[in-house]
C-alpha cells in the first residue's frame, strides 16, 4: 500500500502540517511539534525581505498556529495514555498540583533531554 503522506525524512514540516491527527501516538504528536517549532524558527530567521517572501511567510504563520491549536487539546490525552502504557516516564506538572501531592523529587531526567541537549549544542 502507498504511503499517502510524505516521509518525516523528506518534508518534515509538510508532513507537521498536513498528516491527519486521529490516531497519534504521543511521540508522533510531539515529533510533529516539534518539527513546527522548528518551522517556526527557520520563518523568523529568514533572510528575504521582498514583499512575495513576506504574503508567503505571513500564510505559513498561520498555518503553523492553526496546527499547533489542533495539537494542543490532543496532546494532553495522548500523554495520559503513554504514561499509562509506560511508553513515556515523566510528565510536567504545575508547581501547584505538585505541591498538593508532595512529590519534591524532581525526576531523574526530562522527556525530551536530548533535543535539548541538541538544542544548546545549535546554539555554540
Amino acid at each position: 500500500m502507498k504511503n499517502r503522506f510524505p516521509s518525516r525524512k523528506k518534508d518534515r514540516w509538510e508532513h507537521a502540517l498536513t498528516r491527519p491527527l486521529r490516531g497519534l501516538k504521543f511521540e508522533m504528536l510531539e515529533l510533529m511539534r516539534i518539527d513546527l517549532f522548528e518551522y517556526l524558527d527557520v520563518l523568523t530567521t529568514c533572510p528575504y525581505d521582498d514583499l512575495e517572501s513576506n504574503e508567503s511567510r505571513a500564510k505559513d504563520f498561520r498555518r503553523v498556529a492553526k496546527r499547533l491549536a489542533e495539537l494542543t487539546p490532543r496532546r494532553a490525552h495522548a500523554a495520559r495514555v503513554a504514561l499509562k502504557a509506560g511508553r513515556v516516564e515523566y510528565s510536567w506538572q504545575p508547581e501547584d498540583r505538585v505541591a498538593r501531592s508532595r512529590k519534591s523529587v524532581p525526576p531523574t531526567s526530562p522527556m525530551w533531554e536530548q533535543a535539548q541537549r541538541y538544542w544548546e549544542s545549535a546554539q555554540q
